[in-house]
């Protein structure tokens, strides 16, 4: 499935493999997803970068007036449609739907679905499926997108950069896993999001179009809707696909590991502030039901953040963290710290 399969129908498909989600031992190989749907991948990937492409070209050719550049409304709305569809995706997709780290009122739960989906990710409930399978089988055979299979067993710089580029984009172009429906019953079976999902090209079209409508309008004019759509929608998009995969390929290999997880998940400084938290990925594949992935006061998590203003609210609640004992339990040498 690509992201564009609604989740029924993928599900139904998905459902009809036997295969166990434990897998077999032995590497099994990247099977390529179908020609339509790669090349639906492909537009997902490349639009995006076109579109910074663009941006450059409209920076370095800004009139005299600064027409054609860069100012503060484009840098507002890019970052304010970054943080909205960025929390939608770390808040909403991974924290809320994928790990039940919090709950929330079902009309919270539904908007931050719809905010995800503006990203352009991925459609909700497919993400969530492939974000469930990969801690269940992380960095071993399994994993949609360890750094350390497909190319990476190698060895070598080479085979490291095989593994990472599988990692961070190659593995959007592979075909699912067998049995993968299997990981997300729960979302099947809510009957509003999977109609969210269906939807899912609206929800791309609104987070591209409401930056330039914004802009557009701010200016008076098409060139400000242009504008608009260039940095508020596309650049935006590219920084948060790469952020976003940086998790999957450099949280992998770069970073501290101060927790026992099983796995080469790192944290990451660099990484953590641009992904709103997500970097401390170390901590949160030790406890990854855990609404909050900074665990000491230094490691700034944006998005939990977002939850503790949302529990504040009433709007969440059931906000699960670990315990002092459990971190100490888990953490690697006496003393160490994140």
């Amino acid at each position: 499935m690509d992201v564009l399969t609604p989740a029924r129908t993928w599900a139904t498909a998905a459902a009809d493999d036997n295969d166990a989600i434990s897998g077999p031992t032995a590497p099994s190989p990247v099977r390529r997803m179908p020609r339509a749907q790669r090349f639906a991948m492909l537009v997902t990937v490349v639009g995006p970068f076109l579109g910074l492409l663009a941006a450059v070209a409209m920076f370095w050719h800004r009139g005299p007036d600064g027409s054609g550049g860069i100012g503060w409304p484009e840098v507002a709305v890019m970052a304010a449609m970054y943080a909205l569809a960025g929390f939608g995706i770390t808040v909403g997709y991974h924290r809320l739907l994928t790990h039940r780290a919090f709950d929330t009122p079902r009309p919270v739960r539904l908007l931050l679905a719809i905010l995800g989906s503006a990203a352009a990710q991925g459609m909700v409930i497919k993400w969530c499926a492939t974000h469930r399978r990969h801690h269940q089988r992380a960095d071993r055979d399994g994993d949609p997108h360890s750094p350390h299979l497909h190319g990476g067993r190698g060895g070598g710089a080479r085979g490291l950069l095989r593994g990472l580029w599988h990692a961070h984009v190659g593995w959007t172009f592979a075909a699912d896993a067998p049995g993968l429906a299997r990981s997300v019953p729960d979302l099947l079976a809510d009957r509003a999001l999977v109609r969210i999902d269906q939807l899912y090209l609206l929800w791309v079209a609104l987070g591209l179009l409401a930056p330039a409508a914004a802009l557009g309008l701010y200016a008076g004019s098409w060139g400000g809707f242009a504008s608009g759509l260039v940095w508020g929608g596309l650049v935006r998009v590219f920084l948060m696909h790469h952020v976003t995969w940086s998790i999957n390929s450099v949280c992998h290999v770069w970073g501290t590991r101060p927790f026992a997880s099983g796995d080469h998940s790192t944290n990451n400084f660099p990484i953590a502030l641009v992904s709103l938290g997500e970097g401390w990925h170390n901590n949160h594949h030790a406890f990854p039901t855990s609404a909050r992935h900074g665990l000491r006061w230094w490691q700034f998590d944006a998005s939990y953040v977002v939850i503790r203003l949302l529990e504040l609210a009433r709007l969440a609640r059931r906000v699960r963290v670990p315990s002092a004992a459990a971190i100490a339990a888990k953490r690697v040498g006496s003393g160490a710290g994140p």
